[in-house]
């Protein structure tokens, strides 16, 4: 009996660092892609923050204005791949923005910048923000 009580402990042990290691692997590698190829040829992606519930940063562009963008994964049902794989959007205008200095305007879009830096991205990112969700633990409503 101690003996199927130690076994069932180690392989539940294994499973929650196996999940836990899934979850911050995600979480950078989506980090890590968004530094690198987030934003339009005129912009950037900087300070960027991502868990599975919120993914946060900055777009800078190149005559100096900045954007704080800010959207919840786990919102959208649905990723797609723009035309001319400049972007990937959702299904709904989640993504949320406000012009930085002042804050005062909120936009929304359904769009997110990437530049083609790598073979694949458009659909890597939108598989890595799929994967993501499915550890937001945030409490969906029945109705």
């Amino acid at each position: 009996m101690k003996t199927k009580t130690i076994i069932t402990a180690i392989i539940l042990l294994f499973s929650i660092t196996s999940f836990a290691q899934a979850k911050e692997e995600a979480m950078a590698w989506i980090k890590e892609k968004l530094e690198q190829y987030g934003g339009a040829d005129n912009s950037s992606y900087s300070n960027v923050q991502v868990s599975p519930c919120n993914i946060s940063f900055i777009e800078k562009k190149t005559n100096g204005w900045e954007w704080q963008y800010s959207f919840n994964p786990s919102m959208v049902k649905s990723w797609g791949v723009g035309s001319g794989k400049t972007y990937i959007y959702a299904d709904a205008e989640i993504i949320q923005f406000t012009y930085f200095p002042d804050g005062k305007k909120k936009y929304s879009s359904s769009y997110l910048s990437i530049r083609n830096g790598e073979s694949g991205i458009h659909e890597r990112m939108i598989k890595a923000l799929t994967h993501l969700v499915t550890f937001c633990e945030q409490k969906k409503e029945a109705f």
